[in-house]
């Protein structure tokens, strides 16, 4: 530290020259000699004496032999100061530097790489690999060209399945998960306007990669870096999940479905759970969380084929979860899935919404799904289908005949969500289902059921319906309320 002290305050260009080769030659930790570099770059800026701090520089222009850590020192001083001397000077160094410079080099050059072009930054790509550094991978992602970043993603990947075989053992931390995502959103950045055909293997690497690490935000956790953010992810999470989403929804189809399939062969659990009832580890049950969240977002672009075959046997399995994140994660996900014109599903979910309604979700969680299902059957090219979700509903309803005030209540509820079909049911079908409200409203004992009702179709059913539905609808609702006020 006195050497420090003599580069920070000396007044003599001789001493400051001296002291400098000679701190470059006895340290070997390259970033200490970084941060002193930087100490002594902001002392010498705020005292103005920046010729002492021109003598440090070209001390370490001159230097022969240990050309990693005069770039240290010159790198500290230019990343303190942004002086144009130090600039050159780091430049100068870094064509002349052979190699990595050794592990305590590496943090130095994540430093330099945001300022400086590195010519040998895939040899400082492989030094990282082998020392197994993460975050110095992460760190300099995005300096590497498009046609290397598949390296660096393959190395994150493969940290990440180390954490997460560590943490089904009980021995990974929340910082390392921490590691692997910061890398993982470095990578990412390639992916933000990216269009290389090349980068589909780069996204399926980084999605498993973040899949892998995602039971550390949805665990219970006291851990500094998640206890505040939980499911949503830490700032580095969101920011790699937009450059995937993204990334996937500007591709075709094709494209879409070759990343869908590859991200399912580096995580085989996916392709497994559907067809098993076994429970897996907590780790695996976050990254297929992961995964059912980054598809909702990509439906639109996957063809029948991999929704039906791929997609919908994963949601399937956590459709009735007792789990809350997995069971909002697969209904979200197929609500997703008919916005996208998959109408394949449409009945048989109809049927588990209608069998979940009380217990796991309530009537507004009912009518956004079961509407959902009945506006994709009526865009594809079995329309008729409808008929059997409306009559699922109708028959529901009757159940609900009986007294009692609790039956009363799923009574109302339903009938309201049976009203709602008006603004969706194919216009053939729209008939049927205006009468079918009538017939259950005039025979409804309570009045406050059939105001409600009325009350429903009339603030909400009309503001979602099309246009041209609405003269018709509007008439209907008119006679229908005249009908109830009546009754008074």
């Amino acid at each position: 530290m006195n050497a420090g002290r003599v580069l920070a305050t000396s007044t003599s260009r001789n001493v400051v020259s001296e002291v400098t080769r000679d701190i470059v030659m006895r340290t070997s930790d390259m970033y200490e000699l970084f941060e002193l570099g930087r100490s002594v770059g902001l002392e010498r800026q705020r005292s103005g004496s920046m010729e002492m701090l021109e003598a440090v520089v070209r001390a370490c222009s001159d230097e022969q032999e240990h050309l990693a850590g005069a770039l240290a020192l010159a790198g500290g001083v230019f990343v303190a100061t942004q002086n144009k001397h130090a600039r050159r000077v780091c430049d100068a160094l870094v064509r002349r530097q052979n190699g990595a410079g050794g592990p305590s080099m590496l943090r130095v050059w994540c430093e330099l790489a945001p300022y400086i072009r590195l010519p040998n930054i895939h040899e400082v790509v492989a030094e990282a690999e082998r020392m197994c550094d993460v975050s110095v991978l992460g760190n300099l992602a995005p300096f590497v060209s498009e046609q290397s970043v598949e390296r660096v993603a393959s190395a994150v990947h493969a940290a990440s399945v180390d954490v997460l075989l560590r943490m089904e053992m009980g021995t990974a931390s929340y910082e390392d998960a921490h590691r692997v995502v910061c890398a993982a959103a470095g990578v990412a950045q390639h992916l933000v306007d990216g269009t290389d055909r090349g980068l589909d293997r780069v996204w399926a690497l980084v999605s498993d990669a973040l899949a892998s690490t995602h039971w550390a935000s949805v665990c219970t956790s006291s851990d500094q870096i998640y206890e505040d953010v939980g499911r949503a992810g830490t700032e580095d999470y969101r920011r790699a999940c937009t450059a995937l989403v993204s990334y996937a929804q500007r591709q075709n189809s094709e494209r879409a479905d070759a990343m869908v399939n590859a991200v399912f062969a580096l995580q085989p659990c996916l392709r497994y759970l559907p067809r098993s009832s076994v429970r897996v580890g907590r780790g695996r049950e976050g990254a297929v969380l992961f995964y059912m969240d980054l598809l909702e977002h990509i439906a639109g672009q996957l063809t029948t084929r991999t929704v039906n075959a791929l997609v919908m046997p994963l949601a399937v399995r956590y459709v009735q979860s007792v789990e809350r994140d997995w069971f909002e994660s697969a209904h979200a996900l197929i609500l997703s899935v008919l916005d996208a014109g998959h109408a394949k599903v449409a009945v048989w979910y109809a049927r588990v919404v209608l069998a979940l309604y009380p217990q796991r979700i309530n009537m507004d969680l009912l009518d956004i799904s079961f509407t959902a299902a009945i506006r994709a059957l009526a865009h594809s090219s079995s329309p008729e289908l409808s008929q059997s979700c409306i009559d699922l509903l109708i028959a529901r309803i009757d159940e609900c005949a009986a007294s009692g005030v609790e039956r009363g209540v799923r009574r109302r509820e339903l009938l309201c969500v049976l009203a709602s079909q008006v603004a969706s049911v194919p216009l053939d079908l729209l008939s049927f289902v205006m009468t079918s409200v009538d017939e259950h409203v005039d025979c409804e004992p309570l009045w406050a059921t059939r105001r409600d009702v009325v009350g429903h179709v009339q603030d909400t059913v009309l503001e979602n319906a099309e246009l041209e539905r609405r003269p018709v609808l509007a008439s209907w609702v008119w006679r229908m309320r005249a009908r109830v006020d009546a009754r008074l």
